[in-house]
């Protein structure tokens, strides 16, 4: 039995945005590529054999569209204020009481988050029973993204959102990809103590990081060369690039 079977695993998928910047009556996680939704492409993803359930956050807004789309193959837990990603984990407290486990999350707007990238941070998270592991990826002109900020050992201290950040901390070039998995019990802790006091006044989830290594817990990362499994999908113009990019590597695979 491997390691991953013998351990619980849930994943949440953060679903709940408005997408104000696609310009659309439709929800974002629900635009199509190649005839299929986005968010069809990260629960595809996530629909291997050591995941017990898996969870979509959505609000008042979509739930219905979205359960049109999905059915039962998820469970669905609503968020009724938009307050920030660490706040939409927060709503899921319910669905997680009786929970003692691995929990990935993972943002619904990532259309080339696999399976593989998926198990890679789920084993090193649960090797050791680390607090946590997160997607990062390396560019050299990094997207507006929170950027790793790490000491001069490497060891990570914090994520920085891009609109918190510095000058210096701009400079950074790696950044996090927003799929995390953690020890459900380390996070719950630590949710307790994030606050709203930032640029956009809301919960960040990545605010967590800081306050697992100020408690001398195990931070991990995948480090990912290839941006395309981090990317997620804010614009219509990011839209009409990731299908481009489907199209490429559908012509490659053929």
């Amino acid at each position: 039995m491997s390691l991953m079977e013998k351990q619980k695993t849930r994943a949440l998928i953060l679903a709940a945005g408005k997408g104000t910047r696609m310009n659309s009556s439709v929800s974002k996680v629900l635009h199509t590529i190649l005839g299929k939704t986005i968010l069809e492409y990260v629960v595809e993803a996530l629909e291997f054999s050591s995941i017990e359930r898996i969870g979509v956050i959505v609000g008042s807004h979509n739930i219905e569209e979205v359960r049109k789309v999905l059915n039962d193959r998820v469970d669905y837990i609503v968020q009724r204020q938009q307050l920030g990603t660490g706040h939409a984990v927060m709503s899921a407290t319910d669905w997680l009481k009786e929970f003692n486990g691995s929990l990935l999350i993972m943002v619904g707007d990532a259309p080339f988050i696999n399976s593989k990238i998926i198990k890679q941070i789920l084993t090193k998270q649960q090797t050791g029973n680390k607090a946590v592991c997160f997607l990062t990826a390396v560019s050299k002109n990094p997207l507006p993204w929170g950027r790793v900020v790490r000491d001069k050992n490497g060891k990570v201290l914090r994520i920085v959102e891009e609109k918190d950040a510095t000058i210096e901390e701009k400079k950074i070039r790696e950044v996090s990809s927003s799929h995390y998995c953690f020890d459900w019990q380390s996070l719950k802790q630590a949710l307790a103590e994030i606050d709203n006091n930032n640029v956009q006044t809301e919960y960040y989830l990545p605010d967590v990081i800081k306050i697992l290594v100020k408690k001398g817990l195990d931070v991990e990362t995948e480090i990912s060369n290839d941006f395309l499994t981090s990317f997620g999908i804010n614009t219509p113009a990011d839209l009409e690039f990731a299908e481009s990019q489907m199209k490429s590597i559908g012509q490659i695979n053929d």
